[in-house]
């Protein structure tokens, strides 16, 4: 086989696998999409639901969202190999971020039994980023927070300047992530040996997505080890 058959068979194999990857998005994603909905349904006579009946639920309820979660980095794992991501930077509001992360997985702590606690903010903090990029670093951020959290658990966020940056930390309460794994911790595909707490599924592509998002919008992402048991991750982005 001479190069250009190489060339074209490679080609034909990375369109393949972005085919493949498209239908996972929009195919995959309809069942899961069904099924939340009927959930929902479901959950409006949950008066009538016995307590074992309540936790089987609460299970299916998490496995669902941690489908769609997985679908969701898939697709960013997809643009980011294809070259789709645009940064488009602009001022943006911290703290309406942040808000909107917790928000967003209210339902989850909810089932598990956890709290975020959002530190005060001493002063309007406006940040230079993507929003939308952005905002995806902080939910998976906080999306693993939750899914390594113990139940009955709090979860810290704070956010303050440094200079000419604004340092954001998430701090859980979970096993905390191994000395000798944290080299491999923002690989592709790489699980870690920490199983989530409530049987959620991972594919370990969040925190390659993260870091990928962090570096396009000229942002810094690290793991701090300071005693407490869990991890705490800083993101550190540019104050507009």
């Amino acid at each position: 086989m001479d190069q250009d058959e190489i060339r074209h068979e490679l080609e034909a194999l990375k369109a393949e696998k972005y085919h493949l990857l498209k239908l996972i998005n929009h195919d995959i994603r309809s069942p899961f999409n069904r099924i939340f909905a009927l959930m929902q349904l479901i959950e409006m006579d949950s008066a009538e639901m016995s307590v074992q009946q309540k936790e089987y639920f609460s299970a299916i309820y998490l496995t669902v969202l941690s489908g769609l979660e997985m679908v969701q980095n898939l697709r960013d794992m997809r643009d980011i190999d294809a070259g789709l991501v645009k940064i488009e930077m602009a001022p943006a509001d911290l703290g309406e971020i942040l808000t909107k992360a917790i928000r967003t997985y209210s339902r989850q702590t909810e089932l598990k039994h956890i709290s975020i606690q959002l530190a005060a903010i001493d002063e309007p903090l406006t940040i230079s980023t993507d929003v939308y990029y952005f905002q995806r670093c902080v939910e998976n951020l906080v999306s693993n927070a939750i899914k390594f959290s113990q139940q009955n658990r709090l979860i810290v966020i704070s956010a303050r300047r440094g200079g000419e940056l604004v340092k954001i930390e998430i701090q859980d309460s979970g096993p905390g992530v191994k000395m000798d794994e944290e080299p491999y911790l923002f690989e592709k595909f790489k699980k870690l040996s920490s199983l989530a707490t409530g049987g959620e599924g991972s594919l370990g592509l969040g925190l390659y997505n993260t870091r990928h998002f962090a570096r396009l919008m000229g942002c810094g992402i690290r793991l701090i080890r300071n005693g407490q048991l869990g991890s705490c991750f800083i993101l550190e982005v540019p104050s507009a």
